[in-house]
C-alpha cells in the first residue's frame, strides 16, 4: 500500500485573502481537501462559495491573533478569556473550561458548518489545544465518532506525554486520523513547493506512515492580509499555480506518494 499525501488548505474563513487562497489551492489541485474555521470573520462567505470541496472544521477553543478575537457561539463563562474571547493561550484554557461548556460549543461550532451545507469530512483543534486534557481531548473523539468524522491528532502528541493514547482512543471508535501530521514552513520564497513537502523527504516520516497530513494556510496578497500578519501564512501568486501543480506531481512521484482527500479516506 502507497503513502497517502492529504494536503489541507488551513484557515478557510479566518479573512478574505485566506479563504480566496484556500479555495484557489483546492480548486487548482494544489490542495486536496480544506478546513473552515466557523468562527472566523468570513466563515459565512466560505460556505456562500462551496462548490462540494472536501472540507473539515477546526474547532476553536482559544483566540491567540492579537487582531481576531474569536468568541464563542454558545453561552460559556469558562471558555472566555480577559477580553470577550476565547482564552488567549492555551494554558489558560486548560486551567479554567468546562468539559460540558467545551462540548457544547465544539458541537455548536461543526452543526453551524452542516446548517450552511457545508459536507463536513474532518475535524482538527486549533492549537491543538484540548489533548493535554483527557476529559477535552474525549469530546472531540465523542463528536468525531457520533458523526462519523477522520480526526486529526497533533503527532507529537504521544502516550507517554499525555498519559494516555489519544490514537488508540480514537482506534478504539473507529475514527480514521492520518498516521503523521506536518505544517509546511512559512516560509515566502517562490519555491512553494519545496516549502511545502520539504519535511516529507525525511526516510522516518515515510517509512513509518500509512497516511499523511500537511497542511498550509495560502493567501492572496491583499492590504487586508499586509495588516493581519503574514506568519504562517503563504503568500501565492494564482497565475503560478499551473507551474505548482506540475512541481508537485513531479515532487509526489519522487517520493512515492499519492494525493488523498479525508472525504476519501473516511469513506474506506
Amino acid at each position: 500500500m502507497s503513502t497517502q499525501l492529504i494536503l489541507v488548505a488551513d484557515s478557510l474563513g479566518v479573512t478574505e485573502s485566506m479563504t480566496s487562497g484556500g479555495f484557489e489551492a483546492i480548486r487548482s489541485g494544489l490542495a486536496s481537501s480544506g478546513r473552515i474555521v466557523v468562527v472566523g470573520a468570513w466563515a459565512r462567505e466560505v460556505a456562500r462559495r462551496y462548490q462540494g470541496e472536501d472540507l473539515g472544521v477546526e474547532l476553536v477553543l482559544t483566540s491567540p491573533h492579537p487582531i481576531l478575537g474569536y468568541r464563542p457561539l454558545t453561552y460559556a463563562p469558562t471558555l472566555m478569556g480577559g477580553e470577550g474571547t476565547f482564552p488567549g493561550t492555551v494554558d489558560d484554557l486548560l486551567e479554567h473550561a468546562d468539559a460540558y461548556e467545551v462540548y457544547g460549543e465544539l458541537r455548536a461550532q461543526l452543526e453551524r458548518a452542516i446548517l450552511w451545507g457545508i459536507g463536513i469530512s474532518h475535524l482538527s483543534v486549533l492549537q491543538n489545544s484540548v489533548w493535554p486534557r483527557a476529559d477535552l481531548a474525549d469530546v472531540v473523539l465523542e463528536l468525531a465518532e457520533e458523526f462519523h468524522l477522520a480526526l486529526r491528532i497533533a503527532s507529537h502528541y504521544n502516550e507517554e506525554q499525555l498519559g494516555y493514547d489519544a490514537y488508540g482512543l480514537a482506534r478504539k471508535r473507529g475514527i480514521i486520523t492520518p498516521s503523521e501530521v506536518l505544517t509546511a514552513s512559512s516560509d515566502q520564497s517562490p519555491h512553494l513547493i519545496d516549502n511545502l513537502i520539504g519535511g516529507l523527504s525525511k526516510p522516518r516520516v515515510i517509512a513509518d506512515s500509512t497516511t499523511i497530513e500537511l497542511s498550509a494556510t495560502f493567501a492572496v496578497p491583499s492590504p487586508e492580509l499586509h495588516s493581519y500578519g503574514t506568519w504562517g501564512t503563504q503568500i501565492i501568486d494564482v497565475a503560478l499555480f499551473p507551474r505548482y501543480r506540475t512541481q508537485l506531481a513531479t515532487s509526489l512521484e519522487q517520493l512515492a506518494l499519492t494525493m488523498q482527500t479525508y472525504r476519501n479516506l473516511n469513506a474506506h
